[in-house]
């Protein structure tokens, strides 16, 4: 049975979270880093922007009075609120049995994770691309092949881009609803409707409406470390970032990576979105 690395990086700031997450992305496809699922957290709070998304929607004002953080994401997309989420990160390519095509590397990767919502104690669906929603800055608002949804109400956003043969698919799971805050972000009057909440409302849930209550981290990653095995095959063997990879995502970080739109480096390809 093939093995692959297993990581809680527990919370981390914006930068150093999508930094660890570019290095071992870009070590994998040098051969240098072993397929890895990592789950993390963010702190203080922050806002990821999508590689090419413009900000003009979200409050930029409000997230620093708020002190939520801003980052640009190696990944594609809309803005995804990480306060008290949890994300997923697999890096993995097509040597590692990792589909080449994007609608199917996503489904791959989102049936783990429906394995995994299974052994927590419920189910939940893939999202379906082009499904109406309202125009917005906010990730969770819009739809797309990678998302999962519960009694037609989105709960997992993710994001995939590749370098070379190698691929990074993140995602965010919604653990506690932050409407308010949302709400307070949300810029520019995207969101057709007088009431911004209302409209959230009925497009996103979280693992606490959807259990009453949200298991502790340890057990949503056990749950995922599972169902992930389960659907790909393989066996997790708990490990932590080489000296390498540390090396690697502080220099990343220390780039500052979340301002203004930038263009792919050559040899990536950013796909889909975590909208």
């Amino acid at each position: 049975m093939r093995i692959w690395r297993f990581m809680d990086t527990g919370a981390s700031t914006a930068s150093l979270n999508m930094a660890i997450d570019q290095a071992i992305l870009a070590m994998h496809a040098e051969g240098k880093s072993p397929p890895t699922l990592r789950i993390y957290q963010w702190s203080p709070p922050a806002i990821s922007l999508g590689y090419f998304q413009r900000p003009h929607g979200i409050d930029l004002a409000a997230c620093r009075r708020l002190g939520i953080d801003v980052i640009r994401r190696p990944t594609g997309g809309r803005a995804v609120l990480h306060f008290e989420d949890l994300t997923y990160a697999v890096v993995a390519g097509t040597t590692d049995g990792i589909h080449s095509s994007v609608t199917d590397a996503y489904r791959l990767i989102c049936e783990g994770l429906l394995a995994a919502f299974r052994v927590l104690g419920f189910e939940a669906e893939l999202g379906r691309q082009g499904a109406k929603a309202p125009r917005s800055d906010i990730c969770f608002l819009t739809s797309t092949t990678g998302d999962i949804i519960h009694k037609g109400k989105k709960f997992v956003g993710s994001a995939q881009t590749w370098h070379c043969s190698s691929m990074l698919q993140h995602g965010s799971i919604i653990l506690e609803p932050h409407l308010e805050v949302l709400v307070s972000i949300q810029g520019g009057g995207r969101v057709p409707s007088t009431n911004h909440e209302e409209v959230l409302k009925r497009g996103m849930t979280s693992v606490r409406e959807i259990l009453g209550h949200v298991p502790v981290t340890g057990e949503i990653g056990a749950a995922i470390r599972h169902g992930m095995a389960q659907v790909l095959g393989v066996e997790f063997k708990e490990d932590e970032l080489s000296p390498e990879e540390w090396s690697l995502a502080r220099k990343i970080a220390g780039q500052h990576i979340a301002k203004e739109p930038c263009q792919a480096e050559k040899g990536d390809q950013v796909r889909q979105s975590m909208s």
